[in-house]
């Protein structure tokens, strides 16, 4: 991973982060997961989708931003709190902020046409303050893409260690984005085979110690596993264009 070229632009005081730093060293543009969630966005998202000027709040070290930009040909804006992740951004020409959305920056009223917010929402006490601050951002009409973990009985030992709150299900997503204006155009889940493999995580985890299992939790262990992982992906879309359920939900929302 290289590191950011274009300076970190420093708009709000450092606070609490709510994503485990060890993550960022597996979460990397060649992860299985990582692909798999791009592979998902692509099928939801065509690839003449009119961007706009695009905001990812919660950019981490940038992995989306790089795949958004090199597929759909624009650029996004990255933000987040965590300061480690933003000095391990991938090279981007967007500007990149250390910035609170809860600051509700005058400059930022209604200036983007599109935000993301991929796997954000599960870290967040209050999500419907949350969207609140995201809409203002977004300029009237605009698009939230937003990714999130699902199935809450598949939260195990990993989803505390990596600071989420809840998984998701349609019914709850969306009445937190009716709550906040925002009505849902699209949805999808994404990673139906991967629905055993979570359950034996969240068994085995209660073995190991926490400070491990970000790693045996995320990180395939081998590259023969990795590549059965990819294999099982491919089979998945090959059978479903729409997966009935899945380990992750992807919606697009409109702000109303």
């Amino acid at each position: 991973m290289t590191t950011a070229k274009q300076k970190i632009i420093f708009l709000s005081p450092q606070s609490d982060c709510f994503m485990a730093d060890e993550w960022y060293q597996f979460a990397t543009s060649d992860h299985f997961w990582m692909n798999w969630r791009f592979e998902a966005l692509k099928r939801i998202i065509p690839k003449d989708f009119k961007w706009g000027k695009t905001l990812e709040v919660g950019c981490g070290t940038g992995v989306l931003r790089k795949q958004i930009e090199t597929f759909y040909g624009c650029t996004v804006v990255g933000c987040d709190l965590n300061l480690n992740a933003l000095q391990m951004t991938i090279e981007s020409m967007s500007p990149l902020y250390f910035y609170n959305i809860h600051q509700r920056h005058e400059d930022f009223r209604e200036n983007f046409s599109t935000i993301l917010l991929l796997d954000v929402l599960e870290h967040i006490e209050d999500p419907v303050t949350f969207l609140n601050s995201v809409s203002f951002h977004l300029n009237k009409g605009g698009r939230l893409i937003i990714n999130v973990p699902a199935i809450q009985i598949l939260y195990s030992p990993y989803d505390k260690v990596a600071g989420h709150i809840r998984r998701y299900n349609i019914s709850n997503i969306e009445n937190e984005l009716h709550s906040a204006s925002f009505r849902i155009e699209r949805a999808t889940y994404w990673g139906m085979s991967l629905i055993p493999l979570l359950m034996i995580r969240k068994f085995i985890l209660r073995f190991f110690r926490e400070d491990k299992i970000i790693q045996v939790g995320f990180q395939p262990s081998s590259p023969l596993i990795d590549r059965v992982l990819r294999f099982i992906m491919r089979i998945e879309y090959a059978i479903f264009s729409k997966p009935p359920a899945g380990t992750s939900l992807l919606v697009i929302a409109q702000k109303e």
